[in-house]
C-alpha cells in the first residue's frame, strides 16, 4: 500500500472487504473478527465507543480513531452515516498511517 497523503491512505484503508457484524456475536468473536489484518469488520455503535474510551487514542480526527494498547499495529475504528468499522492494521501499514498522520509508532 503506497499513499502520499493520509487522506489517500485512509481512503485505500477504507476501500477493503467488508466483514458484516453477525447478530448475537459474542464479545470473544468481535475480538477474533476485529483482529484479522486486511479486512474492514462491521461493529456496532458500542463497540466503536468501547474502544474510543478505554485508552487514549493514538490518532483521533473527527469519527476516525487509532487504538493501540502498546507497542503493536494500531486498530482504526471509524463511522460512516449510522454504521460502525473497525480495520486491524498490519505492522507495515500501521507504520505508513504513523508516518503520514506525523504521529509516533504505537509504544
Amino acid at each position: 500500500m503506497t499513499a502520499t497523503t493520509f487522506k489517500e491512505l485512509v481512503a485505500q484503508l477504507q476501500a477493503a472487504e467488508i466483514v458484516p457484524r453477525p447478530d448475537g456475536e459474542e464479545w470473544k468473536a468481535v475480538i477474533d473478527r476485529i483482529s484479522i489484518p486486511s479486512k474492514i469488520a462491521g461493529i456496532d455503535e458500542e463497540t466503536y465507543w468501547y474502544f474510543l474510551e478505554v485508552l487514549p487514542p493514538k490518532y483521533q480526527r473527527g469519527n476516525l480513531f487509532a487504538f493501540a494498547e502498546g507497542a503493536e499495529a494500531l486498530r482504526v475504528f471509524w463511522q460512516k452515516g449510522e454504521a460502525y468499522f473497525c480495520r486491524q492494521l498490519t505492522w507495515d501499514e500501521t507504520k505508513e498511517f504513523c508516518r503520514l498522520a506525523c504521529i509516533s509508532l504505537p509504544w
